[in-house]
């Protein structure tokens, strides 16, 4: 053999790599770590476990910006204008509570830094069926979780630590949070027991689905349960799965069966009530005053509470934290053209969720930001980033 065929020129491209066996499998393993336990940890308020989050997810964008030849598309490109806003917002001095502002823009940085590192990790299709799976085992787990400890133990998180609210369903301290997530996982699993109906993980993965639609259903979340339904007849009407005529009434039946025994009743209570806007409306109000007091500009990210006080239309008896609408909230914070931003990750994230028909939970959650605040929460957002980054990596050119 001679040298010029036995040593061979280096490829650069490749040493600026994570496409390595270990170091793909150690961040990937990393970063579904930190996702699962900002879930676990939703109900702490504690800044520390956000600072944690923001430092690791910071670190590993760093490892996936040094190691790998990025290409940012759409979703990266909106996620990136929506980190820079709040930083713009100090240096112009655009906020009314500097610090409030800055633990905002971190906040929202790392979930831009979050959907980065998912559309690199994930660009592979078998690791992002490592994710797809992740996902759905873990909503799973959860979703039955949730419902047990809601019933076992009330008032508290996970039979463990005292809980300022008591309806609580495991980690989540809202039943929205918790119909929230399940909005993220449910179509995964679905999709994946439509992909394989025939075979016995296919079976395992509608049970899974129905488990977890009957799990957001007991949880009475009145927007949450029209979310999930309307899921599932979008991923049954794409994906079409054999003899689905006789499927999807075995399916439903299984739901609803499922639903009774956690308790569903409550969400028909909930469902007959006759104004189901009471107090948010008022809310909406004043947060279009505010909205028209500063349109531009808003009042900094993070200070919606600061805010509201001045323009308040009544008194609930406790501190009105979010608007309910994350789309208001947007506006009031940094205002219309902050709200615009957020609308284009929403529309750059639409056409590839309904293709690939596993990311559909990504506009279900933009649409029930309508109605409350899902991007407040982590444990929640984190998620979503994340399904983001995966079905911008998988419109990909291989």
């Amino acid at each position: 053999m001679s040298i010029s065929a036995a040593v061979r020129p280096i490829n650069p491209r490749k040493t600026r790599t994570i496409g390595q066996p270990t170091g793909r499998t150690f961040i990937l393993g990393c970063f579904l770590a930190l996702a699962t336990t900002a879930t676990l940890a939703i109900w702490n308020s504690d800044p520390f476990v956000e600072w944690a989050y923001e430092g690791i997810i910071f670190l590993l964008a760093g490892w996936v910006v040094l190691r790998s030849n990025l290409r940012i598309g759409a979703t990266l490109a909106a996620a990136a204008l929506l980190a820079v806003w709040g930083f713009g917002q100090l240096a112009m001095g655009a906020t009314v509570y500097r610090y409030a502002t800055l633990s905002a823009s971190l906040r929202v940085t790392a979930l831009g830094a979050t959907a980065l590192v998912a559309s690199v990790i994930f660009e592979r299709p078998p690791a992002r069926a490592r994710l797809l799976r992740w996902l759905v085992w873990f909503g799973f787990l959860l979703s039955i979780a949730s419902v047990v400890a809601y019933y076992t133990s009330p008032g508290r998180i996970f039979w463990l630590f005292t809980s300022p609210y008591p309806d609580v369903w495991g980690p989540f301290l809202s039943r929205n949070n918790f119909a929230q997530f399940l909005e993220l996982a449910f179509p995964v699993s679905l999709w994946l027991g439509c992909r394989t109906y025939r075979a016995r993980r296919g079976i395992l993965s509608l049970v899974m689905s129905a488990t977890m639609l009957a799990a957001g259903l007991a949880s009475a979340s009145r927007a949450g349960a029209v979310l999930l339904i309307l899921e599932a007849v979008v991923v049954f009407a794409l994906a079409r799965p054999p003899a689905w005529r006789r499927l999807i009434p075995l399916f439903a039946a299984g739901v609803m069966a499922l639903a009774a025994l956690a308790g569903g009743e409550v969400l028909i209570g909930r469902l007959r009530d006759s104004d189901p806007f009471r107090d948010r409306r008022e809310i909406f109000a004043a947060s279009l005053q505010m909205i028209e007091t500063r349109p531009w500009s808003g009042y900094g990210l993070g200070n919606f509470a600061t805010a509201y006080p001045e323009f308040a239309r009544f008194d609930p008896g406790a501190v009105v934290e979010h608007a309910h609408n994350d789309w208001l909230e947007w506006a009031t914070e940094g205002g219309w053209p902050y709200a615009a931003a957020w609308m284009l990750l929403a529309v750059a994230t639409l056409r590839p969720a309904l293709r690939s028909i596993w990311g559909i939970g990504v506009p279900a959650l933009f649409i029930h930001a309508l109605v409350d605040y899902p991007f407040a929460r982590l444990g929640v957002a984190a998620w979503l980033f994340i399904l983001a980054g995966a079905l911008e990596s998988k419109g990909r050119p291989e």
